[in-house]
């Protein structure tokens, strides 16, 4: 059986690539919450004997939609896989510089466990 542990912002390196950090007008990419969907166990079904963490970064598109994902801790394929389809159908916001949305970077983690 699977168990949802946690799906977490892990790190607000959302900023534009071109922010400054001084820029009072920028604001990282952001999760809606709740608006996440489980991830659903890989298939064929794997053995579990600890929980397996899986750490991303997302690309997030000044719509809101990923536009890439990169794996920062793997748990295996078929995991890696699995969360990242998950956590690109979540809805974000995205990041602004001067009030306008541009391309920002969200990490997230979801860890896979047995009940």
């Amino acid at each position: 059986m699977r168990h949802f542990l946690s799906l977490a912002c892990l790190v607000s390196l959302a900023q534009p690539a071109h922010a400054q950090a001084t820029s009072p007008a920028s604001s990282p990419a952001c999760v809606v919450a709740g608006s996440c969907p489980t991830p659903q166990w890989p298939k064929p079904r794997a053995y579990l004997d600890e929980p397996y963490p899986v750490r991303v970064a997302l690309l997030i598109a000044p719509d809101g939609r990923v536009a890439g994902a990169r794996v920062e801790q793997s748990a295996g394929r078929l995991w890696d896989d699995a969360t990242i389809r998950a956590l690109s159908r979540c809805r974000f916001r995205p990041a602004r510089l001067g009030g306008k949305p541009v391309p920002g970077i969200i990490k997230m983690q979801h860890l896979w466990t047995l009940d």
